[in-house]
């Protein structure tokens, strides 16, 4: 659960409080869907704990409150729905959440890069106190200088290590891995579809999005401005770079579907009998995408 390590602890105790007061078991349709997502990713569904958690949106920045943790799958089943708008996009977000924890997670990215650091900061150290101590008279004089010397150097190189994974967005690089992982389960034509018009839709909020002021206080820095601009403009690249990979997995697949997609087409009353979490929405698009895939078919 990336979120919680941006917490202060009062709020992870709070978050905490909430979860252990409020849970309760999850729904026979979201613990079907975490089920068959755990499933994919390699996981398997019997050694997890299906919880609801109300309210849960508002302790995580997450854009759909669903996340799986130790052996925990939770997830806000009143805002889950209305968030994702769609089945493939809460289809997309679980199997997210299940490779992130099939991963490791941010724990295993940050004690990776801890290790790593340190040895950088490790190796460097030991070097100048064994090169210094070979080659520089002064180092064999003051023993005690030497060991503070070679400290520095460890402390040096361990913030330079620690910078340069950051630069070189190697955090970013492995998020990206996990939503490829992620789209390459989905397998969904139908599912894409969904996913891509979610994205467009964020696309189009980060457009119209603005500096927030209050009434009667002075406009903000230039600096700031630029600053907020150039996150925004990174923030839709990254989006459309997300649905150009989408597009290209999904013209991989072809006409591939989920059985809750299949069902859509197949029967206009799927709905009705599923089980699992499908919104009014899924029968409205799955019906309006067999009746462009006939027009094309006719006019072919």
């Amino acid at each position: 659960m990336d979120a919680l390590y941006l917490m202060s602890r009062a709020q992870f105790h709070q978050a905490a409080t909430h979860i252990s007061l409020y849970r309760e078991d999850a729904s026979p349709g979201y613990r079907t869907l975490g089920e068959e997502c755990l499933r994919l990713v390699g996981l398997n569904p019997s050694r997890y704990v299906y919880w609801n958690v109300p309210n849960m949106s508002t302790y995580f920045g997450k854009t759909v409150p669903v996340d799986v943790h130790g052996g925990y799958v939770l997830v806000d089943e009143g805002a889950a729905g209305r968030l994702a708008t769609s089945y493939g996009v809460l289809r997309y977000a679980y199997l997210s959440a299940a490779v992130r924890a099939r991963e490791g997670g941010r724990w295993r990215y940050d004690f990776m890069t801890m290790n790593i650091t340190l040895a950088v900061g490790v190796a460097g150290g030991f070097a100048a106190l064994s090169i210094g101590r070979s080659r520089w008279a002064w180092m064999r004089r003051h023993p005690v200088g030497g060991i503070a010397l070679s400290l520095l150097v460890f402390l040096t190189a361990t913030v330079a290590s620690r910078q340069a994974i950051r630069v070189l967005g190697v955090g970013i690089v492995t998020a990206h891995n996990s939503h490829k992982k992620a789209l390459t389960r989905l397998n969904c034509a139908d599912c894409f579809d969904d996913v891509n018009l979610y994205t467009a839709q964020q696309v189009e909020d980060l457009r119209k999005q603005e500096i927030p002021r209050q009434p009667g206080m002075p406009p903000p820095p230039e600096e700031f401005v630029k600053r907020f601009e150039r996150g925004t403009q990174l923030q839709i690249k990254m989006l459309q770079a997300d649905m150009e990979e989408v597009r290209a997995e999904k013209r991989r697949i072809g006409s591939n579907f989920c059985d809750v997609h299949r069902g859509l087409r197949e029967d206009e009353r799927y709905a009705e009998s599923a089980v699992l979490p499908i919104s009014s929405v899924d029968t409205q698009r799955a019906s309006e995408r067999l009746r462009a895939e006939r027009k094309e078919e006719k006019a072919e």
